[in-house]
């Protein structure tokens, strides 16, 4: 950790001194979530001893098997949800301009989101948001999703909302782009070849961060598709792919890398050498890796046992990690940058902005 605090002190000065901020598009999805505990024990009507792990829910679903079973669920809140408004809203609380285009209400933006969309340069939305029940425990979290509207999502129902010149407008005026939550949207590999036909039309080369979610659901061939999509769009611009650990062992399956790894820092090395994007990044609950040209990085994270909101923790981690790749620190540098804006958000259930989020960074090093 000796190692970790000086590269924790340098990225601290690098951020607080890097006056590079961003025009990030964001896209396509929308969600509310619902904020849920599953009751271990009923005390009284007010008091009640929550299940704060996954494999005591799951025994107790187990436990129902051939009889049945009644689970208590107690809602503590609902919240905008979505990787794409989850990740942007960061991202402004960063200090970078946002324009968004989603799925955040059908006639006019909700309630819920508009917090969010006042900080954004641009909101638009054009269907409704879909609903994920998020189960919030100690070793991870169990999320019940409603795509409904969200599966609906096309190139053609975009471009018939925004229009394709001002969505060719939109795109030529941001140099950065977020284009999320690829496995809830069925058709999202033709959304990303249309964009990368108008990338190729351009003359600035963009720089893209993509996230997946969970392709488990999705068929192998549908996710081997998109990352030839992804090997395509990067010869027009600069193409991130953001994993979880998870996400990246099926991704290194698809792609027939190196068998096994070591550690994430590993994993990110094999999938690069056969999907050679601007960079792979991989995030686990304690650590965080990269690897792109100028080499591969892995760094730990500040790991809590006792996270109070991990639903959207990823793609904080997401906002900051491209929020200190925007302002041109180094690789190593936007992996501390994104662990660190993590650590934040599930110790204080809300994103940090920037000044919060360099004040976390200093506490670390500390």
């Amino acid at each position: 950790m000796a190692g970790q605090k000086e590269l924790i002190k340098k990225t601290i000065a690098d951020f607080s001194h890097s006056s590079k901020r961003g025009n990030v598009f964001v896209g396509f999805d929308g969600f509310v979530d619902n904020i849920l505990k599953p009751v271990l024990e009923r005390k009284d009507n007010k008091i009640f001893v929550p299940m704060t792990d996954i494999l005591t829910f799951a025994d107790r679903i187990r436990s129902g098997a051939g009889k049945s079973i009644n689970v208590e669920i107690v809602k503590e809140r609902s919240s905008m949800g979505g990787n794409g408004p989850i990740m942007a809203n960061s991202l402004a609380l960063l200090g970078n301009s946002i324009d968004i285009v989603g799925s955040m209400g059908r006639d006019e933006i909700l309630p819920i989101f508009k917090p969010f969309t006042e900080r954004c340069r641009t909101a638009i939305s054009f269907c409704d948001p879909g609903i994920t029940d998020a189960f919030e425990m100690n070793d991870g979290k169990i999320m019940f999703n409603y795509p409904q509207s969200v599966l609906d999502i096309s190139w053609e129902s975009i471009t018939g909302s925004v229009g394709v010149d001002r969505l060719t407008k939109m795109i030529s005026e941001n140099s950065y782009f977020a284009f999320v939550n690829w496995t809830m949207i069925p058709l999202m590999n033709d959304i990303l070849i249309q964009i990368t036909e108008i990338f190729r039309g351009m003359n600035e080369r963009k720089t893209v961060y993509i996230d997946l979610t969970d392709p488990k659901k999705r068929s192998r061939k549908d996710l081997r598709d998109c990352m030839n999509i992804l090997l395509d769009m990067n010869k027009h611009a600069e193409v991130i792919l953001g994993l979880n650990e998870s996400e990246a062992v099926q991704v290194a399956e698809v792609m027939k890398t190196k068998p096994g790894y070591k550690n994430i820092r590993e994993l990110s090395e094999n999938i690069y050498k056969e999907l050679p994007l601007k960079a792979i990044v991989i995030h686990s609950i304690k650590q965080a890796a990269a690897c792109a040209d100028e080499g591969s990085f892995i760094v730990d994270g500040p790991y809590t046992p006792e996270p109070k909101l991990s639903t959207g923790a990823g793609d904080i981690f997401n906002a900051g990690f491209y929020a200190g790749y925007i302002a041109g620190l180094y690789l190593d540098e936007c992996l501390i940058t994104g662990v660190s804006n993590s650590g934040y958000y599930v110790r204080n259930e809300k994103p940090a902005d920037r000044q919060a989020l360099i004040s976390f960074m200093e506490n670390w090093a500390e």
